[in-house]
């Protein structure tokens, strides 16, 4: 089933996703498709495989920890460390280091790189874990790229408020650069995990005889899923169009000496 939902996200990003990048990237002035090929394996394979051993060595250490599989607490860990923290991270240090290949960059340049990231990496999940309905739910709000926008957008801020000699705030948009993503990714894995535990329950009594009060909540789960990522589009859309053509400096360590 992984494999058909990944056939349903690339549709989904062939057929919708694919034209809005293509109008971004007509904005964009320094990056090429090789470099975005490479940002979106970049998420594909090394970001996956280092994703997939943090997730390992957290999920051992919970299991060490005894902690309850079925319970809330671990839902919450697992969507806010596991799924939030961790893959957030992971995801913008591949990100940078793409990113830091250049001197100058346009905002939409980097919102694009941290883009192609995560497109990669949603792939990648989806052909993992996803099913028929995650494929359908993952192509129409593509929420990694979003995830991603949204990193970017504020990864320029804090750039462009360095450029500009304002410390304070280069420091605040870099912490919200990953705060922001790991917040919004943890609130909606976590109605994923509290979701999937009331459908299992509601799988071994059968539907016709579950509870009005289960269902509701897996309504109101679903509900939350939904608002959650349609959210995350909406605002990584809207970021995308504010000041796109915008240039920043940044260049390498090892080049300011040479200079």
């Amino acid at each position: 089933m992984g494999l058909l939902g990944t056939i349903i996200l690339l549709i989904f990003i062939i057929l919708w996703c694919n034209p809005v990048l293509k109008r971004h990237r007509e904005m964009s002035g320094y990056i090429d498709r090789k470099t975005e090929l490479k940002a979106l394996l970049f998420g594909l394979f090394p970001a996956t495989v280092v994703l997939l051993l943090c997730q390992f060595a957290l999920g051992w250490l919970f299991k060490l920890a005894r902690i309850d599989d079925n319970g809330i607490l671990i839902c919450f860990m697992r969507a806010f460390i596991m799924y939030g923290i961790v893959e957030e991270a992971v995801k913008y240090g591949f990100a940078c280091l793409v990113v830091r290949r250049f001197e100058r960059l346009k905002k939409i340049d980097i919102m694009l790189i941290f883009g192609f990231v995560g497109m990669g990496y949603e792939i990648a999940e989806t052909l993992m874990i996803g099913n028929l309905i995650a494929g359908i739910g993952r192509g129409i709000f593509v929420a990694h790229i979003m995830y991603q926008f949204i990193m970017g957008h504020f990864f320029y801020e804090s750039i462009h408020a360095k450029d500009m000699g304002d410390e304070a705030m280069a420091g605040k948009n870099m912490i919200l650069s990953l705060a922001i993503p790991m917040l919004i990714h943890g609130i909606n894995d976590l109605f994923c995990e509290i979701s999937g535990i009331y459908i299992d329950k509601v799988s071994k009594s059968g539907w016709a005889d579950a509870p009005n009060s289960l269902t509701a909540r897996i309504l109101v789960c679903i509900a939350m899923i939904i608002f959650t990522n349609a959210f995350c589009l909406i605002w990584g859309l809207k970021l995308a169009k504010k000041d796109p053509d915008v240039e920043i400096q940044f260049p390498l360590p090892e080049r300011r000496h040479k200079t």
